[in-house]
C-alpha cells in the first residue's frame, strides 16, 4: 500500500502551500497562517491510511515530518 505525502511550505510572498502527492491525487491548497495550514495537513493526514506529514524549510528540505498510520478498521472500505 502505498503512502500519501503531505509537504506544508512557505511561499516567497508570504503564502503557506499544503501540497499532496498519492497514488491517486495531487492536489494544494493555499492558507495565510501557518496554523491554518498545519491544521489542514494533520486533518488530510488523519482521515488517511498512510501519511506523512513534513514541513519544508525556505531551501526545501524537511524540517520535520511526522507520519500517520492508521489502524485499518474491518468495515471500513477503501475506495479507488
Amino acid at each position: 500500500m502505498q503512502r500519501t505525502e503531505l509537504s506544508v511550505s512557505l511561499s516567497r510572498d508570504g503564502v503557506w502551500s499544503v501540497n499532496e502527492r498519492g497514488p491517486s491525487r495531487v492536489a494544494i491548497a493555499y492558507f495565510p497562517t501557518k496554523w491554518g495550514a498545519m491544521k489542514h495537513a494533520v486533518r488530510v493526514a488523519r482521515a488517511k491510511r498512510r501519511c506523512r506529514v513534513a514541513v519544508l524549510e525556505s531551501g526545501g528540505g524537511v524540517r520535520l515530518s511526522r507520519d500517520y498510520d492508521q489502524d485499518p478498521d474491518p468495515h471500513h472500505v477503501e475506495t479507488p
